[in-house]
This record gives structure tokens, C-alpha cells and sequence, in this order.
């Protein structure tokens, strides 16, 4: 299958998830639910290459033993603030690519998050494969937010859903103040699969073995953007272990450069 069918296709399930109201006024109110077992995860060696989905190369990056940590899909009042605490513990910063959907009755873990020093970043206003008119209205309104939220600009950094970039979506990013485009991620950490507990898409011998997934995917990429959810509580529980044995591994944590952003 492309990496454009498989975008789609995931796309797809995402609506299909939310019912017929996805398709109906209520499009642009669809966020994952805490635990869903639905990431933006893009497999296979096709994926490296796509807006959206690859870290482009506007944003320099030192990936020699550095990890840029990110989460996609909250904030969530469940889980965002203990992954805050975990973050605190290992001096680690981070990136949160925030779904504006989920920002009503969550404006103060958005300040609490760019207060302990992380990135507040736009996850687009609806967690759905946006049409290029779509991104069009929905990357303003979203970044408008979060600046009313924060009360000056957020940094400019905005991740799609599924990664589902295009050279066109890229344009409407650019003309809405994204400089880079679409972020993407070199370590997919299928947390979303993990959900249940065991994760069909990891190899055989880390199905069951989250933290053993993660580590495998660090030690082969050696450094880069790695994609976690804060929405997951698989994420919650485990990211102190994680981080805890990629500091052992001798693997340090970075901020995404800020500057003309």
C-alpha cells in the first residue's frame, strides 16, 4: 500500500471512530479519546520521505545521542501533567503538539506546560486527514488560540494528524505563519498500540515489551524527534523507565530550536 492510501485509510477509520457527527458540523470538535488505541503512526521505509511525516530539514538537529522528545493529541487532563512530573524529574524537555479540540477546560495545563519550560506547539484544530481548504481555516484558528491561551505567540511548530502532509497543505502552513512546515518524527513509539498492552505492528519480540520497543527504536535511529501521546497512559506509566534507561544508554534530551520561530 502507498503512503498516501495508508494515510487515508487511517484517516477514515479516525472518522469513522467518531460516527456520522464526523462528517457533519461537529468535524472540527474530533479528538482521539485518552487510551485509544489510533496514533499517527506512518510505516515503512515510504514514510521517511513525506511532508508531514519526515523532520524537514529547515529544523536542524543534532542526532548524534540527542532525542527530541514530543507528544501529540493533548492535553489531557488525565495524564499531561503526570508526564509533566516525569519531564521535571530528567530535566527533559519537550515539544506538545496540542489538538485544538482538546484546549476548552484545559487552558491552564497549556501554561503549565510552556511554564516548565517545554514547547507548546499545533496538532491542527481537528484530529482528522483536513482537507488543504480545511488547514486553511483550521491552522489560523488554532495557532490564534494558543497565542490568546499563552498570551503572546506560540512557538511556530505544527504536526498533522497521521502526518498527513502535502505540498500543498505545506503552503497553507507557510502562508499561516509555520515556517517549517509540517513536523515529523525519526522514532515512532506506537504507544497508541500499546494500549490494550500489546501492539500487533511492534516485531514479535517487543509486542508485549513497550519500554523494550522504545529502547530498540532509540538505540537503531541513535538520536532524533521521537512520538509519544499524552493521551496514553501506556506513555504515562512507563516514561520514567524509558527515560531513566535511555540516560543509562548515555542518550541526552534536547528542545526543537526555537530561533525565527
Amino acid at each position: 500500500m502507498t503512503l498516501r492510501r495508508m494515510i487515508w485509510a487511517v484517516g477514515l477509520v479516525a472518522l469513522g471512530a467518531c460516527g456520522l457527527g464526523c462528517t457533519a458540523d461537529n468535524v472540527e470538535d474530533y479528538v482521539h479519546g485518552e487510551d485509544e488505541e489510533m496514533g499517527d503512526s506512518v510505516l515503512g521505509e515510504e514514510a521517511g520521505a513525506a511532508p508531514g511525516v519526515r523532520v524537514p530539514s529547515t529544523v536542524t538537529l543534532d542526532r548524534r545521542g540527542v532525542f527530541y522528545l514530543t507528544f501529540d493529541d493533548g492535553p489531557s487532563p488525565r495524564y499531561t501533567r503526570r508526564i509533566l512530573q516525569v519531564l521535571a524529574a530528567h530535566r527533559a524537555p519537550a515539544t506538545f503538539f496540542t489538538t485544538g479540540a482538546n484546549l476548552a477546560g484545559n487552558e491552564a495545563i497549556v501554561r503549565e506546560i510552556e511554564a516548565a519550560g517545554h514547547i507548546v506547539a499545533s496538532h491542527q484544530w481537528s484530529h482528522v486527514v483536513a482537507t488543504t481548504e480545511q488547514l486553511r481555516t483550521w491552522a489560523p484558528r488554532q495557532r490564534a488560540r494558543l497565542d490568546e491561551i499563552l498570551g503572546h505567540a506560540h512557538t511556530r511548530y505544527f504536526r498533522y494528524p497521521y502526518g498527513s502532509g502535502s505540498t500543498a497543505k505545506e503552503a497553507v502552513l507557510r502562508e499561516a505563519g509555520y515556517p517549517d512546515g509540517g513536523i515529523g518524527w525519526d522514532v515512532d513509539t506506537l504507544d497508541w498500540c500499546y494500549a490494550s498492552g500489546t501492539c500487533s505492528r511492534a516485531p514479535a519480540a517487543f509486542r508485549s515489551n513497550f519500554t523494550g520497543f522504545v529502547m530498540s527504536e532509540a538505540r537503531r535511529r541513535g538520536g532524533g524527534v521521537i512520538l509519544f501521546h499524552d493521551i496514553q497512559g501506556v506513555t504515562a506509566n512507563n516514561l520514567d523507565a524509558i527515560l531513566t534507561q535511555m540516560e543509562a544508554a548515555g542518550y541526552r534530551f534536547a528542545n526543537l530550536p526555537t530561533a525565527g520561530r
